[in-house]
């Protein structure tokens, strides 16, 4: 009988420094920056970790255009190359920290957006 309530406390034990982990994590997050791009630079984009966009740059030479649709799909390619690359980055670093187990089930529960 004491035998499983060891194990209990082994298990709550290791809980407790698993969360402190998956905190330290969080902050590493946190402060990941990305910078996605288009149109060989014309456009970049600049997103967290996190998933959040935090800058877009436009070259000034695409205002003068007269292809609107172009603009719009460079803007459109390099946020999603910018968020790609923040999954990726968050991937990694949640993977550094298991040992390269698949914790994206358990990142979504600390506000990850993995998988």
């Amino acid at each position: 009988m004491f035998d499983k309530f060891k194990n209990f406390s082994e298990i709550l034990s290791n809980m407790g420094a698993f969360r402190e982990k998956m905190e330290e994590v969080k902050k590493r997050v946190s402060a990941i920056r990305v910078i996605g791009d288009a149109g060989a630079g014309m456009v970049t984009v600049t997103a967290t970790g996190e998933g959040l966009i935090t800058n877009v740059f436009i070259n000034k030479q695409l205002f003068d255009a007269d292809d609107n649709k172009m603009l719009e799909d460079l803007v459109l390619a390099a946020t999603n190359d910018a968020l790609k690359k923040a999954r990726e980055a968050t991937a990694y670093e949640f993977q550094s920290a298991s040992g390269g187990l698949d914790l994206s089930e358990i990142s979504k529960m600390f506000g990850g957006n993995l998988g």
